[in-house]
C-alpha cells in the first residue's frame, strides 16, 4: 500500500490507524524473513519506523496517544539504531577511500580502528525469525530484531484504537505547520553551525516534511510530485552530509585520518553549499502559507 491518504472518503483517523497497521506488520514481516540481507532488512525497518513516526506527528495536536506511541517508536528505533549507523559510517569511509591514494592495509588498519563491528545473527529464530531476548547463545543482532519486533507488535496492536480529536484538514493542518517551522529553524541552526548532530536534526525535520508531502500527494498528485521530489533530494543531499560530518568527527585524532578527512571535508562543504541553497528556497515560504495552500487542494479533492 503506498504511503499516502488512501481514500478521499475515508476519515483522516481511519486511514491514520490503517497506515500506521500497514508500517508496523510490514515490519513484523521484514523480522521473520531470515532470507533477506540484514542491511537491507534494518534499513527498511528504520524506513517503517520513520514514516510511522512522521505519520503521528502530521496529528499530532489532535492526538492525545502521540507521546506514549512516539517514546515506543524511538524505543523501537533504538534497539537496531547501531545495526545501522556502523553500516552509514562503514559506507561513508569507503566512499571517501576511493579518493585518497592509501595502502591498502593501512586503509584497513584506519578502516578498523573507527569501526565497531557486530557479529552476525547466528542462532535459529522462533516465530518471528529472531532469537529471543536473552535467550541463551542468543547474538545480539538476534536479542535487538527480536525486542524492536515485541515493540513493534505492541504498537499496532494499540493503533486499532487511536483517536484523532478532529476530521478533515483540521486534523492535519497544526501538525504540519509545526513541523515545517521546526524544518525551518533546524535549517537555521545547522547554517549557523553545521556539526553532525545538527546535520541530523535539519534532516530529521526535512524528512518528516517529505512523508507529509508523499502522505497529501493524492490532493493534486502533478503539483505534489515536484514538491515531493524537491525535498527528498534535499533530505538525501543532508544524509550524505551529515554521515561525512560524523566520519570526520570519528577520524579526528586517528593515526593516519588527515588525507581522509580532507577529502571528507571538501565533499562535506559541496554538499552543504548545495542543500542550503535548495533549503533556502524550499522553506522560504511561511507554515500557515503552505498550509492554506494545500487546505484549498485538500477541500477541492474531497469535494
Amino acid at each position: 500500500m503506498p504511503f499516502a491518504f488512501p481514500d478521499r472518503d475515508e476519515p483522516v483517523s481511519k486511514s491514520v490507524r490503517r497506515l500506521a497497521r500497514n508500517r508496523m506488520e510490514a515490519s513484523l514481516a521484514l523480522v521473520a524473513d531470515a532470507d533477506r540481507p540484514l542491511p537491507e532488512r534494518i534499513r527498511e525497518l528504520r524506513k517503517n519506523i520513520k514514516k510511522t513516526r512522521a505519520l503521528i506527528r502530521l496529528v499530532r495536536p489532535n492526538f492525545k496517544g502521540f507521546d506514549r506511541e512516539n517514546d515506543a517508536l524511538r524505543k523501537a528505533a533504538a534497539v537496531i539504531a547501531d545495526l545501522r549507523d556502523n553500516d552509514a559510517l562503514a559506507e561513508a569511509f569507503d566512499a571517501v577511500a576511493r579518493r585518497v591514494y592509501v595502502p591498502f592495509d593501512a586503509r584497513e588498519a584506519l578502516r578498523a580502528r573507527i569501526l565497531k563491528p557486530l557479529p552476525s545473527p547466528e542462532v535459529e529464530g522462533d516465530a518471528t525469525g529472531a532469537g529471543a531476548t536473552g535467550a541463551e547463545g542468543a547474538s545480539p543482532v538476534d536479542a535487538a530484531l527480536a525486542e524492536h519486533a515485541r515493540l513493534v507488535q505492541g504498537i499496532a496492536e494499540r493503533a486499532r484504537g487511536w483517536k484523532i480529536g478532529a476530521t478533515g484538514f483540521d486534523a492535519l493542518a497544526p501538525g504540519l505547520e509545526r513541523t515545517w517551522s521546526a524544518a525551518q529553524k533546524a535549517m537555521r541552526q545547522s547554517q549557523a553551525e553545521p556539526t553532525g548532530l545538527s546535520l541530523h536534526q535539519w534532516r530529521k525535520r526535512a524528512k518528516d516534511h517529505w512523508y507529509h508531502a508523499r502522505l497529501l500527494a493524492p490532493v493534486w498528485p502533478e503539483m505534489m510530485a515536484h514538491h515531493v521530489a524537491a525535498a527528498d533530494a534535499l533530505g538525501e543531499r543532508l544524509g550524505e552530509a551529515r554521515d561525512l560530518a560524523f566520519l570526520i568527527e570519528a577520524l579526528t585524532g586517528a593515526e593516519g585520518g588527515e588525507d581522509f578527512i580532507a577529502t571528507a571535508r571538501q565533499e562535506e562543504d559541496r554538499l552543504l553549499d548545495a542543500a542550503s541553497t535548495l533549503g533556502t528556497r524550499f522553506f522560504s515560504e511561511p507554515a500557515q502559507g503552505l498550509s492554506r495552500r494545500w487546505r484549498g487542494w485538500w477541500e477541492i479533492w474531497r469535494a
